[in-house]
């Protein structure tokens, strides 16, 4: 008996070891994604009645996108979001959302994705079969669970949008839930670390009409609950609002217009919405520090390390190392402690008043001669597997701002 329970618990921790790389196997997705489509809230005092009508933002969206569907029940929702998060309904504003979504999804909520299902299935068997503890065997199981009528492989080859995918996964994880009450190990899947090992290994994670990050609106949420963890079954409730018009608009307008950036250009927060908050002037603040320290230098907008769920790793990063250098080599007096603790700002505003930050500034402009850079396009970019194109932060952010002065230019 207890050789029979150690089978099925070994069998069970096997199958949750795996469970990020059947996440990691339906996508690949931010690769799939970006191959096949090229908080706090800002408290500017809005006006007493809207800048633009809903007849006029109707019209904005039908010249952005004809084949739009309803649009002026997105007008509505766009107007209704902006007001919702204190937001000028402006010109400026609702063009910058219009531009995303029609960049992200032409306007649909849950926009299908050509070829998702087969491509997916392939990433799916790749991945596995890299792990020689699940290989072909894991390939079986899961067109067969939890039933060979309606398996899990089966589930996403019929797949056309990203939400087909997430319920599919979803189920997975139910049916793995299922398995494991029905040899009573509950304990191993109802907890709050294994809800946020699920979570964190679904790599569905940008989605809607706006495609945006899935952490982000659960860590807004987090925030509004003054830091309470979300159960699974609310961060489901989260993802399922994210499809729909409204809650696409809702969590995207957010994302790129709830923020003081101290930008003089939109498309600097249009590279930000892709990359990251603040990672124009981050990846401009890298670029100072490689030509203080004479070195080359990534310009990703990313200070320090990151790990999967947004936390920061110890490991010293390679601007953190090159900011040591130009500490050391021009004698500022900053003791590693102090580097890290300023870098540590690094997705906020208040980074730009840190004692590190402001030196950098200072020193830039005394040993070049030349103003200080603000903000600069990320040099990120993404090499798929799928495609010989290479995708990049700047060319998506070219891309929306072309929308974006083409909106604010119609009469």
């Amino acid at each position: 008996m207890i050789d029979w329970l150690l089978e099925k618990l070994q069998t069970l921790l096997l199958w949750l070891g795996g469970l990020g790389t059947i996440g990691l196997g339906i996508w690949f997705y931010p690769v799939i994604k970006a191959q096949l489509s090229e908080t706090q809230a800002t408290t500017a005092k809005m006006p007493s009645a809207p800048v633009v009508s809903l007849e006029q933002t109707t019209q904005l969206i039908k010249t952005a996108e004809p084949n739009a569907r309803e649009p002026r029940a997105w007008a509505s929702d766009l107007l209704a979001v902006l007001k919702e998060h204190g937001l000028h309904q402006s010109r400026e504003n609702i063009c910058a959302v219009i531009a995303i979504a029609d960049q992200e999804s032409g306007f649909v909520a849950n926009p299908s994705i050509p070829n998702l299902g087969k491509i997916s299935e392939q990433a799916v068997i790749a991945k596995l079969k890299k792990f020689s503890l699940l290989g072909e065997g894991a390939v079986l199981f899961l067109n067969k669970f939890p039933n060979a009528n309606d398996s899990f492989m089966q589930r996403i080859r019929k797949a056309k949008t990203e939400r087909d995918l997430d319920l599919a996964y979803r189920d997975l994880i139910g049916g793995l839930k299922q398995y494991a009450q029905q040899y009573k190990l509950t304990w191993l899947v109802d907890n709050r670390f294994a809800n946020n090992f699920i979570e964190a290994n679904n790599e569905i994670n940008t989605i809607g009409s706006m495609q945006v990050a899935v952490s982000f609106a659960v860590q807004f949420e987090r925030e509004k609950r003054q830091g309470k963890a979300l159960s699974l079954e609310e961060t489901y409730q989260i993802r399922d609002k994210l499809y729909t018009r409204k809650g696409g608009l809702y969590y995207g307008t957010l994302l790129l217009l709830g923020y003081e950036s101290g930008y003089d250009k939109k498309i600097y927060r249009f590279a930000d919405f892709n990359a990251g908050r603040y990672s124009s002037r981050n990846a401009a603040f890298q670029t100072m520090i490689a030509k203080l320290a004479g070195k080359v230098l990534a310009t990703d907008g990313d200070l320090l390390i990151y790990q999967a769920d947004g936390d920061v790793e110890m490991t010293v990063s390679g601007t953190e190392q090159a900011v040591r250098t130009v500490v050391q080599k021009f004698s500022l007096g900053f003791k590693d402690t102090q580097i890290r603790r300023d870098l540590l700002k690094e997705k906020q505003l208040a980074f730009n008043k840190t004692p590190v930050y402001q030196a950098i500034l200072k020193l830039y402009k005394q040993e070049t001669g030349q103003a200080p850079l603000y903000a600069k396009l990320p040099g990120i970019e993404l090499h798929s597997e799928k495609s010989s194109r290479i995708l990049t932060t700047a060319k998506f952010a070219s891309t929306v701002n072309t929308r974006y002065q083409r909106c604010v230019g119609l009469p």
